[in-house]
């Protein structure tokens, strides 16, 4: 792979500094010394002049010799700019603070802080001084680009180039891991083999799919980890990608995070570790997956099998499958089965190619682009990874002439070539983006938001008119992937990004001037040039002498498995002077030296979980955007003055936590989510939440007992933090207690119209806020509301007409103790109340007496899939259940106590299974006539005075349960006679069930179980009920073999007897049907019991001819 020596682009560095200058010269506080803003303009003006000659150098081929040498020496230049137009920054915030000089009093003042400004003139000596280098490099500049034959091009291309613009962001889908094409015939052999059951052999069987780098080995694996008939043959799937750090402690651990089972994050214990995986494998069939396996230093074949030796407790069927470049990995891993996969054919790399280029396009509706594209592909060798990179970077233009010119590239010799031409035609500001993400190891779980703070921390995103840099960032990002620079693997719940290895290996050739990675004590010698760095926990104390720390813009610690480190060493930590990015997430200390006040650039740092103490001097931080705080970590306090990190954007921590942090209104810039607790202290007020418009997700406020008016609750300004999309408040349950005072301050906690989630707690008014009914302007409406949660407001007595919120899609009302009833005022006047509605809970409404179905010709709850009405005792009117609904629970309330219905649909039916200790639920109305035929199971539960006449209308009902009921023999053959389409009958805890009662024409019942009825001692009725196939009686005291018919055998359909714990059965009917395959008899007389286990005398003949007996 070519590489560029001098290392990424220096032209959008010098971009990034120009504005900073800009803005710098721009400040009104910077023209009090004429000197200052007279240097930000020539610096300025250098790096513009420097900008265009290095374009031309940077998009140059061929030798290059002296003009590399050139390009260091502007790029230290440009950092060094860079870090001085900074240090104007720090000194002016350093001034706005309280101890620092109050600034904007009178003009003797200004001067006096213009003065301390230029400290002495320390800065501004230095910003001339590197004004004074920028311009010694460009005088040297002329000659080498002379003697190379190149002209500056004030557009920043080397003139006559070949230079690629792009016409706009990517769009398009990206390709899914299940579109895979080609490899059917290796897709199809090692499904055989996977499903292919087993003998259990020594080892568990290992296949290897084995190819070079971007070959389709992960795409492969992945097609058949989750084809159908593989899943169908494993109890357990796991799929393990090992880390660039092998170990066999976190290899165990992997494996057994990838079964689900729950590892303490700082377990070492080998032996532990081993019998939890025993036991989460152990009598089950397994599948493993180890994903990109490398043949590592310790990776021998002995500590292979001490990692895999539990597997061998799987059930014989249970496979691993690795995928690896390397031959010897599939050897160590004593691979049975090992497929070799080669390039593909051009009909399957053209079908990828055209997938991606064209995206839902037909690559047919272009001829000319379709023709380019079949001269292009066959340079891409078959290679799948290829294919989608060079598609990815052609999608976006349809512009013949470009994708002539990346057709006509020499550079398709291998892949690394070419996934060098599609890294050198991103945008400018995309390749450090990328090119950063080498400091991380090999399958490293990249989390999108959290790259993107990185990014900005280190100014790799542009401003855009009109959007903030994590927009941007965010843009950037999702480019990235589209063009398969990232690749998106979804883990639980979590969305991870993943670097294909052989990108991963481009980004370390590109950057490797500009980034480094220490893995161990044992690393060579790290480059002066460098300085973005991570570094292995265990390797940090090595570093002094082989690095240039204060040359660093980032480092960031690494864990490593064998090692901890306790804490940073205060002369490593004061030689990161320019320092952007500290990532301290591979630490175990406790408490973080007060040295890191020292660092005035540091713009991103995270910290590690077992952080308890921060110093006061983080509060010196003055251009930090970025705080990570994990949320297992147990800080003791915040330090004061933290509102001085004015420029914060992202306090990324337990979001209660966030409510210790004092005068936190002042960090106007902050984002994500805060929990705010009002006091009548300074820096606990509404009011301080008024300027905090750039707050995002979820805003918790808490204690607005405190609040005494509509006026100090408008100063929160709610209304205008439009990226709030869940907001909770909340009324302390203590104090004292004004529903007039508290109406009015709800009133004046107005949300933006695009809150998309409002929970309101303990709120002591009792009407509600115009804002949450309809009766205010259209523009102000909560048009985007999806769900609403109103909890503990015992004076609420009226709701609003929530019916007319368009996109509502919960609603919770619980504890509203002073709602008495719900009608017309609820629904609202539109045609459609609740037309997007899918959950409503009413709980703890103790008043609340009916709830009246709307008369008018609206249509009510058109969505509605899930209804829960629970603790409401005295609500004795409810309407119809709305067709849609799929599940509902009903608990202690006036019409019934208790009652659950649940719905599932299938291609044949629709189907819906009651419990209820109430039969009239079937003919009170609440269910509706469709509603009450489509019941296949119903389960009675303590009913009383059931009417079974009424069980006509079950039409559908194919499983009845009875338990603890008074029923009669008498009502039990009613009901039977009722419910022809049963299949399935439970009684159970019936004391006055006899015996079975006779049916003519019964249904084609063929499950029958009968527990806990101690008065049952008939069964002589059975022969009726012809197409019975299983019998279950248990815990009946009262039957002995009289209980049973003499005809017994002619219930020619019974496959399955189980008698259980019937105490008084001496002896065993004298013919049982011949088609008996299953006989349980347990807990039955032991006189009995001991003749049959001896398989001896006469009631052993009777059923030894039973395939299956189960006798204990």
């Amino acid at each position: 792979m070519a590489e560029a020596v001098a290392g990424w682009l220096v032209c959008p560095l010098i971009r990034i500094v120009v504005d900073k200058a800009k803005a710098c010269a721009a400040d009104r506080i910077r023209w009090l010394n004429g000197g200052v803003p007279d240097a930000l303009h020539q610096l300025d003006r250098s790096l513009t002049e420097l900008r265009a000659v290095a374009g031309a150098v940077e998009r140059s081929r061929g030798a290059r010799g002296g003009l590399d040498r050139w390009l260091l020496q502007l790029k230290d230049a440009v950092y060094e700019a860079d870090d001085v137009v900074d240090e104007f920054e720090y000194r002016r915030l350093l001034l706005l603070q309280p101890d620092g000089g109050k600034v904007g009093r009178a003009r003797s003042s200004l001067v006096k802080i213009g003065k301390q400004l230029v400290g002495a003139d320390e800065s501004l000596n230095r910003l001339k001084g590197v004004v004074e280098k920028l311009d010694s490099v460009m005088a040297s500049s002329g000659r080498l680009m002379q003697a190379a034959g190149l002209e500056a091009s004030w557009s920043g291309e080397l003139s006559g180039g070949h230079r690629l613009t792009w016409d706009g962001p990517v769009t398009g889908s990206l390709l899914e891991d299940g579109d895979v094409f080609g490899r059917d015939a290796e897709r199809k052999d090692l499904v055989s083999w996977l499903v292919a059951t087993d003998q259990r052999t020594a080892a568990i069987p290992v296949a290897a799919i084995m190819g070079h780098g971007g070959m389709g080995k992960t795409t492969l694996a992945r097609v058949l980890f989750h084809d159908d008939s593989v899943k169908a043959a494993f109890d357990l799937v796991m799929w393990v990608c090992p880390a660039a750090t092998y170990h066999k402690v976190e290899l165990v651990k992997q494996i057994l995070q990838s079964a689900e089972v729950q590892v303490p994050d700082d377990m070492k214990n080998f032996d532990w570790l081993q019998r939890r995986l025993k036991e989460a494998v152990s009598s089950r069939r397994f599948l493993l997956v180890l994903d990109n396996v490398w043949n590592k230093e310790g990776m021998d074949e002995y500590m292979w099998s001490e990692v895999l030796a539990p597997l061998r407790c799987g059930q014989p069927g249970s496979k691993i499958m690795v995928t690896t470049r390397k031959k010897i990995v599939a050897n160590l891993l004593n691979a049975s089965k090992q497929v070799m996969l080669d390039g593909l054919p051009f009909a399957d790399v053209w079908s990828l190619f055209t997938r991606i280029a064209f995206s839902n396009d037909s690559a047919a509706k272009h001829p000319a682009l379709q023709a380019i594209g079949e001269q292009l592909v066959p340079k891409l060798k078959g290679l799948p990874l290829a294919a989608k990179v060079v598609g990815g970077m052609l999608k976006s233009t349809r512009n013949i002439s470009k994708w002539k010119r990346i057709s006509e590239m020499e550079m398709y010799d291998n892949v690394s070539s070419t996934l060098e031409l599609c890294y050198r035609n991103l945008q400018e500001h995309l390749q450090p983006c990328f090119a950063i993400c080498s400091i991380f190891p090999k399958n490293w779980p990249f989390k999108r938001d959290k790259l993107v703070k990185i990014w900005m921390a280190l100014d790799f995103i542009r401003p855009a008119d009109g959007k903030k840099p994590e927009d941007v960032g965010k843009e950037y990002f999702d480019q990235l992937v589209e063009r398969s620079f990232f690749h998106e693997r979804k883990e639980g719940r979590q969305n991870y990004y993943y670097i294909h290895d052989l990108m991963h290996d481009l980004a370390e050739s590109v950057s490797r001037i500009d980034c480094a990675r220490v893995e161990s004590v044992e690393e060579k010698h790290i480059p002066r040039t460098v300085r973005h760095l991570s570094v292995a926990s265990d390797a940090v104390m090595h570093l002094k002498g082989r690095c240039e720390l204060k040359r660093l813009r980032t480092f960031i610690i690494l864990k490593d498995s064998s090692s901890c480190l306790s804490q940073m060493p205060d002369d490593i930590l004061k030689e990161l002077k320019c320092v952007r990015v500290l990532g301290l997430d591979g630490c175990d200390m406790v408490a973080l030296s007060d040295k890191i006040g020292q660092l005035m650039h540091l713009r991103y740092l995270a910290l590690c979980k077992t952080i308890t103490i921060l110093p006061q001097s983080v509060t010196k931080l003055f251009l930090l955007q970025t705080l990570i705080i994990p949320k297992r970590c147990h800080l003791e306090a915040f330090p004061k003055d933290m509102q001085n990190l004015k420029y914060l954007r992202h306090l990324d921590m337990d979001r209660a936590s966030t409510s210790k942090v004092v005068g936190i209104g002042k960090m106007i810039h902050l984002q994500g989510s805060i929990e705010f607790h009002v006091k009548r202290e300074k820096g606990h007020t509404l009011e301080d939440l008024y300027d905090m418009n750039d707050l995002r997700r979820k805003l918790h406020i808490k204690n607005l007992d405190v609040v005494s008016s509509k006026q100090e609750a408008r100063k929160a300004g709610l209304i205008k933090k439009q990226g709030i999309k869940v907001l909770e408040l909340e009324w302390n349950s203590t104090g004292k207690i004004m529903p007039s005072v508290d109406a009015e301050v709800l009133e004046g906690l107005e949300p933006h119209p695009h809150v998309e989630e409002i929970r309101i707690r303990r709120y002591h008014g009792n009407t509600s806020p115009c804002w949450l009914g309809m009766s205010f302007k259209k523009d102000n409406t909560l048009r985007l509301l999806k769900s609403l949660y109103l909890t503990n407001c015992r004076k609420w007595e009226v709701l609003p007409p929530l019916g007319q919120l368009p996109c509502l899609k919960v609603l919770h009302l619980k504890e509203m103790c002073s709602v008495k009833q719900i009608g017309s005022e609820f629904h609202g006047t539109n045609s459609i109340a609740f037309p997007c509605l899918t959950d409503l809970l009413f709980d703890d409404m103790l008043q609340l007496v009916e709830w009246t179905e709307e008369e008018k010709n609206i249509d009510v709850f058109p969505k509605l899939h899930k209804l829960s009405l629970l603790n409401c005792p005295k609500l004795v009117k409810v309407p119809p259940l709305s067709p849609s609904v799929r599940k509902v629970t009903v608990k202690n309330t006036g019409f019934v106590s208790h009652m659950k219905l649940s719905f599932s649909s299938s291609s044949q039916a629709f189907n819906a299974a009651l419990e209820t200790c109430s039969s009239s639920i079937l003919t009170d109305g609440f269910l509706r006539k469709q509603q009450v035929e489509s019941i296949v199971v119903l389960a009675l539960k303590r009913c009383e005075d059931v009417k079974f006449k009424d069980f006509q209308a079950l039409t559908s009902l194919k499983k009845l349960q009875i338990s603890h009921s008074d029923i009669t023999d008498e009502q039990l053959g009613t009901c039977l006679r009722c419910l022809q389409s049963l299949t399935s009958l439970e009684i159970d805890n019936c004391s006055n069930i006899k015996y079975l009662p006779h049916i003519e024409n019964p249904s084609g019942l063929t499950t029958l179980h009968v527990r806990q009825c101690p008065e049952l001692s008939s069964l002589h009725s059975l022969p009726n009920f012809v197409t019975l196939e299983s019998i279950l009686i248990e815990n009946c005291s009262k039957l002995t073999v009289e209980s049973f018919p003499s005809d017994f055998s002619s219930l020619d359909s019974l496959r399955k007897l189980s008698i259980m714990s019937c105490t008084k059965l001496e002896s065993l009917p004298s013919d049982f049907p011949s088609s008996l395959q299953v006989l349980d008899l347990i807990g039955c007389k032991p006189a009995l019991l001991n003749q049959l286990q001896l398989k001896v005398g006469s009631e052993w003949d009777k059923v030894a001819y039973v395939p299956i007996k189960r006798i204990h």
